[in-house]
């Protein structure tokens, strides 16, 4: 009988895409965008040079034990670079108002007759 575990968590994702891109001989810089639940939000690794995977799996555990506690997982090294994903439209300020939400002319929120929800 074979058992295997098919659990992985996002480190075992990325070091395992990296030995492919490794052997593959892809391009490098190379970068990984990925959840990390200890931030609870998505996150880049950025290989500039190709190295080893022994070296880059090395790397990415230094930057977990250093940043696990951290708010914000920026974080460089002579073998990686880490940062958060930033949605452009996070901030409301910033984002383009949607097209139902945006005001009249005189800053009132007028209906007209006939449309969803209008009872005057």
């Amino acid at each position: 009988m074979t058992t295997r575990n098919l659990n992985s968590t996002w480190r075992d994702t990325v070091f395992n895409q990296y030995e492919a891109d490794h052997a593959a001989d892809v391009p490098f810089p190379i970068r990984y965008l990925i959840f990390a639940p200890e931030w609870k939000k998505d996150i880049f690794i950025e290989a500039p040079n190709k190295i080893d995977p022994p070296v880059f799996r090395r790397a990415v555990l230094d930057f977990v034990f250093e940043k696990r506690s951290a708010e914000d997982p920026v974080y460089e090294s002579d073998h990686i670079k880490v940062r958060a994903r930033v949605s452009p439209f996070k901030n409301k300020d910033t984002a383009p108002p949607a097209q139902d939400d945006a005001p009249t002319q005189d800053g009132a929120d007028r209906r007209e007759p006939g449309a969803a929800g209008y009872s005057g």
